[in-house]
């Protein structure tokens, strides 16, 4: 069974990403709902209490079964494999759980991005593909996933010139254009899967909803071994796109 068509899979090499609609059931969307608000620091029923709430960063939900139902009940992983090759990636852990809290304002501003794997200084740790799962609906400008289509080209001729611990280039005003941008606003159950190389953020949430979304993230198995090749090869270890044009 092949989930992406060559269309897709074509989009993605080009862009980047690529999104999936209605991939995940309304009842483990339901159940991961109820999982994250277990804890949140806010009242469910109080939308007033949602704005800045907290906590900040990752909720420590990633074991609940609910979220880790998004890895084992849902094809994700398949489907990563897919654009991946079948048995290149390793098994996954369960997905973070990332929420976005209203500011409580309506200025909205244009966020900048950023690259996991490689928070800590002369350390690059990364990955090869990620999804990001809506759990919950999000709207424009809503704190939803945002990232910039054929962000992953630049950042690989980047590193073509680059050490892969020097991101420095990467922050120069310019470097991803405004016009290219997508915000990943759109109705609980929609996936987007990004490479690696894609300068990402989330939105500011000038909306009223927490954004609420799980990010989970897969790597090839002899990841170490190719990461430096990686900017000169980009597609030679992606079996399932590699002869797609």
């Amino acid at each position: 069974m092949s989930y992406f068509s060559n269309e897709e899979k074509a989009f993605f090499k080009k862009n980047g990403y690529v999104v999936k609609p209605d991939l995940i059931a309304s009842d483990l969307l339901k159940n991961a709902r109820d999982a994250v608000w277990e804890y949140i620091e806010a009242d469910r029923d109080d939308p007033q209490t949602w704005i800045n709430a907290g906590p900040k960063g990752n909720l420590p939900c990633s074991d609940h079964p609910a979220v880790a139902a998004m890895r084992t009940d849902t094809p994700l992983y398949d489907m990563a494999e897919e654009l991946a090759g079948k048995g290149r990636l390793r098994s996954p852990g369960n997905g973070l759980c990332k929420m976005i809290y209203p500011c409580g304002h309506t200025d909205w501003q244009p966020p900048r991005g950023h690259l996991d794997g490689y928070l800590i200084e002369g350390v690059a740790d990364t990955f090869t593909v990620a999804v990001t799962i809506n759990i919950s609906d999000v709207l424009p400008r809503g704190g939803g996933f945002t990232t910039w289509a054929g962000a992953h080209l630049k950042v690989a001729r980047y590193f073509q010139a680059h050490a892969l611990t020097n991101l420095s280039g990467l922050k120069v005003p310019g470097f991803l254009h405004p016009d290219t941008r997508y915000e990943h606003a759109a109705p609980a159950g929609t996936v987007c899967f990004w490479h690696h190389y894609m300068l990402h953020t989330a939105s500011m949430n000038c909306r009223t909803d927490i954004r609420m979304a799980l990010v989970n993230r897969f790597a090839f198995k002899n990841l170490s071994d190719i990461l430096f090749d990686l900017p000169f090869d980009l597609w030679d270890h992606w079996e399932g796109l590699r002869d797609i044009n």
